[in-house]
C-alpha cells in the first residue's frame, strides 16, 4: 500500500486522489462509449454534472454522520484528497443529477440509466483500489491468508497497527466487477423485455453485497447502534425490487396495448 505515491518538495501526490481521478476518467469514457451513439457529445455534460453531484453527495453523506470530526476545522470538509467519501451518498448525488439532466435534455431516464450503470460500477471498483492504497475503509483483523498489513501512517495502521486485516475495499471492488459482468451478460436479452433493467439489478446486488461486507469492515458510519451502510443497503434492496416490479409491470402493460 502506498498512501503517498510521490513527494516533491512539500507537495505530496496521494494515491487516493490519483485513483479517484482515474475512476472519473474511466467512468466518463464508458458513458461516452455507450451513450454517445444515441445522445451525442452532450453526454459529456452529464458526466461533468454527475461527477460534481456525486462528489458533493459522497462528502455530505460522510460529514453528516461524522460531523464531530469536522466541527473544529470545517475547512477540512473540502480536503477530499484525505479520503472521507461515501459511495451511498455518491450514488444518491449522481442519480439526482441524472434525473434532472435527462429531464432537461428530454431523454428517457431509464433508458439512459441502462447505459450509464456499468460506468458507475467501474468507477466504484477503481475507487475502492484507491481506498485500499490509502489504507481507508479497511477491514477487521484476520488470520486468513487474505490478511493485509497496511502501511504505517495509514488510517488502518493507526487503528490496528501491524495486524493483518481483511482487505474489505478490494473485496467490494471485486463484487462491483462481478455485478458488471452479470449486467453486461444479461442486458441484451433483458433489455428486449423492458427498459430499466440494469439500474435496479445493480442497486439490489450492490446493496446486498455491502450488507455482507459491512460485517468485515473495521470502521463504519453508524446511526445509533446500526451501521449506516447496512441500513442504506436494506433500503436499497427494497427500492430496487420496487423499481424492478414497476418497470416490469409497465413493460407488460405497454406490450398489451
Amino acid at each position: 500500500m502506498h498512501p503517498i505515491l510521490i513527494t516533491i518538495g512539500g507537495y505530496q501526490l496521494h494515491s487516493f486522489g490519483v485513483l479517484m481521478s482515474l475512476a472519473v476518467a474511466m467512468g466518463s469514457l464508458v458513458v461516452y462509449q455507450r451513450a454517445s451513439k444515441l445522445y451525442g457529445e452532450r453526454v459529456l455534460d452529464f458526466c461533468f454534472w454527475a461527477v460534481l453531484a456525486g462528489l458533493a453527495g459522497s462528502r455530505l453523506w460522510e460529514v453528516l454522520f461524522t460531523w464531530n470530526d469536522y466541527r473544529a476545522n470545517p475547512w477540512t470538509i473540502l480536503a477530499l484528497w484525505q479520503g472521507g467519501l461515501s459511495i451511498q451518498g455518491g450514488i444518491l448525488g449522481g442519480v439526482i443529477a441524472g434525473y434532472f439532466w435527462t429531464r432537461k435534455e428530454k431523454i428517457p431516464f431509464w433508458q439512459f440509466a441502462d447505459l450509464v450503470t456499468p460506468a458507475i460500477l467501474l468507477g466504484q471498483a477503481i475507487g475502492r483500489v484507491g481506498c485500499f492504497l490509502a489504507g481507508d475503509d479497511y477491514g477487521i483483523p484476520t488470520a486468513s491468508f487474505l490478511g493485509v498489513v497496511y502501511a504505517a501512517g495509514s488510517p488502518a495502521y493507526q487503528v490496528y497497527g501491524a495486524q493483518p486485516l481483511v482487505p474489505a475495499e478490494l473485496l467490494e471492488g471485486i463484487w462491483d466487477l462481478v455485478i458488471i459482468a452479470l449486467i453486461l451478460g444479461l442486458e441484451r436479452l433483458a433489455l428486449k423485455r423492458f427498459t430499466g433493467f440494469n439500474f435496479p439489478v445493480y442497486l439490489g446486488l450492490y446493496s446486498a453485497g455491502r450488507i455482507v461486507l459491512e460485517n468485515y469492515r473495521g470502521f463504519s458510519l453508524t446511526i445509533g447502534e446500526w451501521k449506516t451502510a447496512q441500513v442504506a443497503g436494506a433500503a436499497g434492496i427494497i427500492l430496487a425490487l420496487v423499481i424492478f416490479l414497476l418497470l416490469w409491470r409497465r413493460s407488460k402493460r405497454v406490450l398489451s396495448e
